[in-house]
């Protein structure tokens, strides 16, 4: 089984210097955000665990922050497509990073309020600004390298988001607990220290999220199309977004095969703050924060090297056939989280080994993906597949909640994971057997 030449490739030219110094900028700036993105997401959860330690609120509160992440998504994807179709993607991403450091503003408000409610707000326009982001600064991928370096870029992109996700859990992990037990040593545990850590770590979020104000800069500009015309429509386009991608085969199988991986990924980050609560059952005294970055972080340094990996096999051109080994080795690794004691050596190799994986499993479907879409039509296939993507993480968080409802261990949600992600990837394994996620003209074995 090998990979058939897509029948869509266009011919690709040098990439100039320019576009190589506007690629790294771009990364910087994805990096960067991922970082804000994952710092502002560990901290509010290990805040209000602390917080809501206890309560009813408390057992959920990582699934109604996560919750939050998708509804944007859903009710603002097609304008997200509209506007990365419409404008240049640069001007796009640029004002995105202007509204990211308004937002740390209200953030600081709420919490300098004591106001949870305040703070969902702020974090629904957190989301809000990553679904208009998004669109933009993958579809800008190709405008960029074009399609023979789109594989590399495409690792890169992820190896450097992987790295700003890491960075972003880790200080917020380590730093709020840190704070938090700072806190609670000099007076006595209470609710307000841990709103008082959230507040010291918020400053600095907000200051860090200035530097890619100067970096996006260099980013050159890219074309815009004026004749994709605002309407009114476009507000309710979910359904014919959807329904053009479905459209063509390939580009709807290809989308719902990435859609799976993330309601794999989504579900493995519920687990990981069901373990940390395992760990640490006593959340205000800290812990949890620290022990959850623990996860994410082993998780991440696996993808990174996966996606390092996929991203030198991808040299001369993308390679989906990788997507099988990495099905397979998250399943494996699922398996032995869900068997072996939490938070052991062994363990913590299973995370590694699913965060490996996974680089090999989402880097060459997102490579495919772009490359078989039509260039006026990016923005709308990508605010398509965000929009799959977003129901998939709603399945995940509700399939997590209805399994704690009925008291089954992280352990066994683990083992009920892997054996989907195994399912997943037998049928991936059947398509790509028959060149099923190929146009019909390519070629194959």
């Amino acid at each position: 089984m090998s990979d058939p030449p897509s029948a869509l490739k266009e011919s690709s030219p040098e990439v100039s210097a320019r576009s190589w110094r506007s690629l790294g900028a771009l990364l910087f700036v994805q990096a960067q955000n991922a970082f804000n993105d994952n710092f502002v997401k560990l901290t509010l959860i290990t805040l209000t665990v602390a917080v809501a330690a206890g309560s009813t609120m408390g057992k959920y509160i990582e699934n109604i922050l996560a919750a939050m992440i998708p509804l944007p998504f859903i009710l603002f994807a097609p304008l997200a497509g509209w506007l990365s179709d419409r404008y240049p993607k640069n001007r796009v991403i640029y004002l995105m990073l202007i509204l990211k450091v308004l937002i740390f503003g209200l953030f600081l408000a709420a919490l300098a309020l004591r106001s949870l409610p305040l703070a969902l707000a702020a974090d629904f326009l957190f989301v809000l600004q990553s679904t208009l982001f998004s669109p933009a600064k993958f579809g800008i991928l190709k405008e960029l390298v074009g399609s023979k370096k789109l594989g590399v870029a495409n690792g890169l992109v992820q190896m450097l988001t992987m790295i700003g996700i890491l960075g972003g859990m880790a200080v917020a992990g380590w730093w709020f607990d840190h704070e938090l037990v700072q806190r609670n040593s000099a007076t006595v545990v209470s609710a307000d220290n841990a709103w008082q850590a959230g507040i010291h770590l918020f400053v600095w979020g907000g200051a860090l999220a200035l530097v890619p104000l100067v970096i996006g800069l260099m980013i050159q500009r890219t074309p815009e199309h004026p004749e994709q015309k605002f309407r009114s429509a476009i507000l309710f386009s979910h359904f014919s977004d959807l329904r053009y991608a479905f459209g063509h085969v390939v580009l709807k199988r290809t989308i719902l095969f990435i859609a799976g991986y993330w309601f794999v990924a989504n579900f493995i980050g519920l687990l990981f703050f069901g373990f940390a609560k395992d760990l640490h059952p006593n959340a205000a005294e800290g812990g949890v924060g620290e022990s959850s970055s623990q996860m994410f972080i082993v998780t991440g340094l696996g993808l990174t090297l996966g996606s390092l990996l996929v991203s030198f096999f991808s040299r001369k051109g993308n390679r989906l056939i990788l997507t099988i080994y990495g099905g397979l080795g998250v399943a494996v690794g699922l398996f032995v989280m869900g068997t072996l004691a939490a938070g052991i050596g062994p363990w913590l190799g299973a995370v590694a080994l699913t965060g490996f994986a996974s680089g090999f499993f989402l880097v060459p479907l997102s490579t495919h993906l772009q490359d078989q879409i039509d260039e006026s039509a990016r923005g709308r296939v990508l605010s398509a597949q965000n929009l799959i993507i977003s129901f998939s993480g709603i399945v995940a968080i509700l399939m997590n909640v209805g399994l704690k409802m009925i008291n089954v261990s992280t352990s066994k949600q683990a083992l009920i994971l892997g054996a989907l992600t195994m399912i997943m990837t037998g049928l991936l394994i059947r398509l790509l057997k028959t060149s099923a996620l190929y146009p019909r003209s390519a070629s194959s074995e």
